[in-house]
C-alpha cells in the first residue's frame, strides 16, 4: 500500500514542497493507527484509500490491527509461481558434486565449477520458454549450452580458453547424437538432434605500434576491410568475382562498394553509370572531392573516421608527415629564421633541436 516518496516527479514535488496528499494517519479495524513508512507514501490518497477499504481490497492482518496491505484476487494475478529466493533443497537443484560426476560421465576432463543441469534447468523454467535465445558469455565446460539444448531453447557461448576444444565441443556433440544420458535427458525425454555453428574470434582490428598509436592490424587487408563495412551497414558480403564494385548486398537490386579511395566526380559518375537505373550502390570511401548529390542510384558514404583518420594500414613510421619531417642543417654560416610559439621570429645559427 505504499510508494517511493523520493524518486520521479513526486520525489522532486514533495522536495520542493515538503507535502504530499497521500501522507495521512489511517486507522485499522482495531483501531490501531498507521502512517507511511519513511521515505514513502500510501499509494491512494484519501479517498482512494477509503473506497478500496469499503469493498474490502485493503488486507489489515487476520486480527485487524496490522499495517494496511492491497489485497489481490487470484483471477488478478499473472500466470505462474513467484520463485523463492533461497533454494536450498539440493535433491530439486543439484550440488556441485553432481556436476563434476556428469562431466565424468561424458568421458570429458575433470572441470573444477561445473554447475549441475538441474540448476539451470531451473533457472531457465523460470526465465526463458522454448525457442529463447540463452547466452552463456563465460561457457566453461558448455553446461548452459547442453541444458539449453536438451529444452528446446536456442543458445550462444563464449568461452575464450581451451575448453572450447576440452570440454564444449565433445560435450554438445555427444548431445546431439543422443549420447548424453545423464543429467535432465529424462526429464525433458531428451533423445537427440539439433546442431551448432561454431566461430573462431577475428584478430583485433586495430593494434599499439611502437610509438603507442592506435594502428590498424597488419593481419588486415582491403577485403577484410569490406567484409566488416558490410557488417555495419546491414549488407551480406559476396564479393564478385567480375564486377570490381560489388562487395556484398542487401537485396537483389541494392550492392555496396568499399574502397579506401578518393572518388573524383569523374568516378562516382562511371560508377552510376556501370550501376545502372535498375540498381543501386551504396559507395563506402575514405573521401571524394566534389559533390557527392546527383547520382539518383548512388548513396555515397565515408569510411569511418575512427578507423581512417587516426590510423594508417599497418605502418608505425609516422615521419611522412609535413610536420614532423626531419630539418636539414644549416649550411656554415647561413643563418636560420625560427618562429617561438609566440608568433615573433628571431634568428639563429644553431640548427633546430
Amino acid at each position: 500500500m505504499t510508494i517511493s516518496l523520493v524518486g520521479g516527479a513526486r520525489g522532486r514535488q514533495f522536495a520542493k514542497t515538503g507535502k504530499s496528499e497521500n501522507i495521512f494517519e489511517v486507522t485499522s479495524p482495531s483501531g490501531k493507527k498507521f502512517w507511511p513508512t519513511a521515505n514513502r507514501c500510501w499509494s491512494r490518497n484519501p479517498d482512494g484509500f477509503e473506497a478500496l477499504n469499503r469493498e474490502r481490497r485493503i488486507w489489515w492482518g487476520p486480527n485487524g490491527d496490522r499495517a494496511p496491505r492491497l489485497k489481490m484476487f487470484l483471477s488478478e494475478a499473472e500466470d505462474g509461481i513467484l520463485p523463492t529466493t533461497l533454494w536450498a533443497e539440493a535433491e530439486l537443484f543439484g550440488l556441485n558434486q553432481d556436476g563434476i560426476r556428469e562431466i565424468r560421465a561424458l568421458g570429458l576432463p575433470d572441470f573444477p565449477t561445473p554447475k549441475p543441469k538441474r540448476l539451470v534447468q531451473k533457472v531457465f523454467e523460470i526465465g526463458s520458454s522454448p525457442g529463447d535465445l540463452i547466452l552463456d558469455s563465460f561457457a566453461g565446460s558448455g553446461t548452459t549450452g547442453a541444458v539449453a539444448h536438451k529444452m528446446g531453447r536456442r543458445w550462444i557461448m563464449v568461452e575464450l580458453g581451451e575448453h572450447c576444444h576440452t570440454h564444449i565441443i565433445p560435450r554438445l556433440k555427444k548431445v546431439i547424437d543422443g549420447e548424453d544420458k545423464g543429467g535432465i535427458t529424462d526429464a525433458v525425454r531428451w533423445r537427440g538432434g539439433g546442431g551448432f555453428r561454431y566461430y573462431h574470434l577475428a584478430p583485433s582490428l586495430l593494434e599499439k605500434d611502437k610509438w603507442g598509436n592506435w594502428v590498424i592490424n597488419k593481419t588486415y587487408n582491403p577485403a577484410m576491410l569490406a567484409q566488416a563495412v558490410c557488417k555495419l551497414e546491414g549488407f551480406t558480403y559476396a564479393p564478385s568475382d567480375t564486377i570490381y564494385w560489388r562487395h556484398g548486398h542487401s537485396t537483389e537490386r541494392d550492392f555496396i562498394y568499399v574502397t579506401t579511395a578518393n572518388l573524383s566526380h569523374g568516378q562516382l559518375q562511371q560508377l552510376s553509370d556501370e550501376v545502372g537505373g535498375e540498381r543501386s550502390l551504396l559507395v563506402v570511401c575514405s573521401a571524394f572531392r566534389g559533390r557527392k548529390e546527383g547520382y539518383a542510384n548512388l548513396t555515397v558514404k565515408k569510411i569511418p573516421k575512427a578507423v581512417l583518420s587516426r590510423c594508417e594500414w599497418g605502418k608505425d613510421d609516422y615521419s611522412l608527415k609535413v610536420e614532423n619531417l626531419p630539418k636539414a642543417p644549416p649550411k656554415p654560416g647561413q643563418q636560420r629564421l625560427e618562429f617561438e610559439p609566440t608568433g615573433h621570429s628571431r634568428e639563429s645559427g644553431n640548427p633546430v633541436g
